[in-house]
């Protein structure tokens, strides 16, 4: 009797196999796609064989709001290049990083970066804290937005770009306050008609984001 119940429990070999694969712990951060969970405790890596989607298949049209209150959409940046990264002002350890790594980015591109427009995405669903978010990315480059929204907008915009989102139930992170997200930490380069040309871990060495980005300033006619 209770080795059928154990065998009525156990999974298959192939599937406990596949689970292995993508929870594998690794630190190499170029097996990392959009739509994956970054948790700063532990790195999950796609199966072997897994390929990230084509950067022309994220993002599209977001409504949302900057820190200053102005509402904006994708369509107020037609004709600029975006680089944006979405994450949640609380943290204090992926999202620093990342915008400490773009501000390093956008001053070495020098003058080709004011054909740039730095946005980070708060998603954090609370209710839009405009001064809140305003100081937070004072802290970054001067041309940075913050963008905020109503939950339905800031979900809107996320799954445009597969951004995926981990509320944990608790917070062990002395560096961070609020609730703890674990989240996909990507830069998503967009171009002045509002296509996806690449996207980007967001510690890669400032040298490699550069070389990405500039791949595609020149013309923007890939």
């Amino acid at each position: 009797m209770r080795e059928n119940a154990l065998r009525k429990t156990m999974l298959p070999l192939s599937a406990l196999l596949a689970y292995a694969a993508f929870t594998a712990v690794s630190v190499a951060h170029e097996h990392h796609h959009p739509g994956e969970v970054i948790s700063e405790r532990e790195i999950m890596i796609p199966a072997v064989g897994y390929a990230g989607p084509d950067p022309h298949a994220l993002g599209g049209h977001f409504e949302l709001v900057d820190h200053t209150g102005r509402p904006v959409q994708d369509t107020t940046f037609r004709g600029r290049w975006m680089l944006i990264y979405f994450g949640y002002t609380g943290c204090r350890e992926a999202c620093p990083v990342a915008l400490v790594t773009m501000q390093k980015a956008l001053d070495a591109l020098g003058a080709e970066a004011d054909r740039i427009q730095p946005l980070f995405v708060d998603f954090s669903l609370e209710k839009p804290d405009f001064k809140g978010l305003a100081q937070f990315v004072s802290n970054f480059h001067p041309r940075l937005l913050g963008l905020t929204g109503t939950r339905a907008q800031t979900f809107a915009a996320a799954r445009q770009f597969r951004v995926r989102r981990e509320f944990m139930h608790g917070n062990d992170s002395l560096k961070e306050t609020g609730p703890r997200i674990d989240h996909t930490t990507y830069f998503y380069l967009v171009d002045p008609g509002g296509l996806t040309r690449s996207y980007f871990y967001h510690d890669q060495p400032v040298e490699r984001i550069i070389e990405a980005i500039r791949l595609h300033l020149p013309g923007g006619d890939e």
